[in-house]
């Protein structure tokens, strides 16, 4: 036997076995399109990604919300407060990148006065049976109990003189012309508890060099079992209200199919080249027992 007729068949079925490894790669992608000659399809087109995208689509969309997004996962993921991106900035770094002078910290506390109050106005009638509707009845108990005789208290209800309490108080903080004086009232609190200008200063150094991620990393590294249990129902929500899916096969059919091959390629090109490459090996290993064994 002659050296090329030893090293000749090796060669060969390495090169067909390379060949053909490559052309099935391919024609996972390729053609994207089918492709018809005289009105019939030629066979093997499209490609079979391209050809079982919406079924692939599917299948990977279920698994990845039966088996990846879980309720579970979203808890760990959303209650983890080192998952969080924190921005490192200050306040007072926020307000200069929006082009926003620090005001005095007052005018600060007064703004915020002013979106709050009507809202704690409208929030009173929801406190009810809540736990500080529950202290404040306590608290009012206790008052009547040390400023009334005890006769007259056998007939005086302190249930009925709380609940009227609350119905006064309501009424009259509800009353649009209480509003304002109760506003000014407010404010005139606010001064006075910034009339001391080292206080005032002191305070807006303190709240404009506040670091957003350093003081909300340490909030939630305090309060992570409140913070978990609050996101654990978040999470179940997620998991179970939103379409999480139908918006996964909504993403990746808005995917091109040559994107989809050139993101495949460059996630797995290293693999999927040296699967080429086993190929024609093993094709020349084979060949080349062909020939000894022949």
């Amino acid at each position: 036997m002659t050296f090329f007729n030893f090293i000749i068949p090796p060669i060969v079925g390495g090169i067909i076995a390379l060949s053909t490894n490559w052309l099935a790669i391919k024609m996972l992608f390729r053609p994207h399109r089918a492709k018809y000659i005289f009105g019939f399809r030629i066979p093997f087109t499209p490609g079979l990604i391209p050809k079982e995208r919406a079924r692939l689509t599917q299948k990977l969309a279920e698994t990845a919300s039966r088996h990846l997004l879980t309720p579970e996962v979203l808890q760990a993921g959303l209650a983890d407060p080192a998952r969080w991106p924190l921005p490192d900035i200050t306040i007072g770094e926020v307000l200069s990148a929006l082009g926003m002078e620090e005001p005095p910290i007052d005018e600060h506390l007064k703004a915020i006065a002013d979106k709050l109050l009507p809202k704690a106005i409208e929030a009173i009638p929801t406190l009810e049976g809540s736990e500080l509707d529950t202290a404040l009845a306590e608290i009012t108990y206790k008052i009547i109990g040390e400023n009334i005789n005890p006769i007259a208290g056998l007939f005086v209800s302190k249930e009925k003189i709380y609940t009227s309490i609350k119905k006064n108080a309501l009424a009259h903080l509800s009353d649009p012309d209480n509003f304002e004086p109760l506003r000014e009232k407010l404010h005139n609190a606010i001064d006075n508890l910034m009339i001391n200008a080292a206080i005032q200063s002191n305070l807006s150094e303190k709240v404009y060099a506040f670091n957003i991620r350093d003081g909300l990393g340490a909030f939630l590294e305090k309060e992570k079992h409140a913070v978990a249990r609050v996101f654990s129902v978040l999470a179940a929500y997620i998991a179970t209200n939103m379409p999480i899916q139908s918006m996964i096969e909504d993403r990746m059919a808005a995917f091109d199919v040559a994107e989809a091959e050139e993101l495949i390629l460059t996630v797995a090109g290293r693999e999927l080249r040296l699967i080429i490459w086993l190929g024609g090996v093993l094709g020349f290993i084979i060949g080349l027992l062909l020939v000894v064994f022949g």
